[in-house]
């Protein structure tokens, strides 16, 4: 059912959507992350909302990932597993995790050398309950050998149960702003590239590039060197503090 209306390889939508880029919905229509490029230039992706509702023009980020083993494990050591296999069992963090926490993410070999495959990243097709261990189903089979000197980690599909950007201390990453007001734990297009329209905390001024504010929740501000934090876009207007305004999104094309 999830892959009606899209290209099976790109994972992009063809044509309009039923669910539209206005629209929320309590039940997934798509895999999460899938790409929906509309004909005025804007991009959207296919995400899910966290425990909290969003605000339409809020500045959005992944689910917490710091310390926190429901949406990053690292470190874990794997049994091994031949080039030309779709499937990396590992032992599991201390947190049991239910059916498909991962689907969608990413499973990447960490720590180990070249002979062990460091470096290699793939895309997480899969995965039973685990407790002790957790079987892992690829999208695509192994191009190196897998062994029990490397070392994974797991990253959560980014889109899944995203909140507001948080003020103070980032938790995860800006992924999006919202194009309208949205149901805790529904699903909607989140918008990541083009025209947007987001709530501003420091006046921009015309020319500038457009972060991150963390002196206020679900907001950007122009750049400053003594703030380090993304880089969400670029702006050619003013915008008022406090106010939403435009910004030309550049996180996801």
């Amino acid at each position: 059912m999830l892959d009606v209306g899209l290209n099976n390889f790109s994972r992009d939508v063809k044509g309009i959507p039923e669910q539209d880029y206005m629209d929320i919905s309590a039940t997934q229509q798509f895999p999460l992350g899938t790409r929906y490029k509309r004909y005025d230039g804007r991009v959207f992706h296919y995400s899910k909302a966290g425990a909290a509702a969003l605000v339409c023009g809020d500045l959005i980020q992944s689910a917490a990932l710091g310390g926190a083993l429901t949406t990053v494990q690292h470190d874990l050591t794997p049994a091994a597993a031949k080039a030309g296999s779709f499937s990396v069992t590992a032992a599991i963090d201390t947190t049991e995790q239910p059916a498909n926490r991962f689907q969608d993410g990413w499973l990447a070999v960490t720590d180990g050398d070249a002979a062990n495959a460091m470096g290699d990243l793939y895309l997480i097709k899969s995965h039973p309950a685990s407790s002790t261990n957790i079987v892992l189903t690829l999208y695509e089979p192994l191009k190196r050998a897998i062994t029990t000197n490397s070392r994974i980690s797991l990253l959560a599909n980014l889109y899944k149960n995203v909140i507001q950007a948080p003020a103070t201390t980032p938790s995860g990453l800006v992924v999006g702003v919202c194009p309208t007001a949205v149901t805790a734990e529904y699903y909607f297009w989140l918008q990541t590239w083009g025209i947007c329209n987001v709530l501003t905390k420091t006046a921009t001024t015309a020319g500038v590039r457009v972060q991150r504010d963390v002196s206020a929740a679900a907001s950007v501000g122009k750049t400053a060197n003594t703030i380090l934090t993304e880089i969400v876009g670029n702006c050619g207007w003013v915008i008022d503090t406090t106010d939403s305004g435009f910004v030309f999104l550049m996180l996801n094309p």
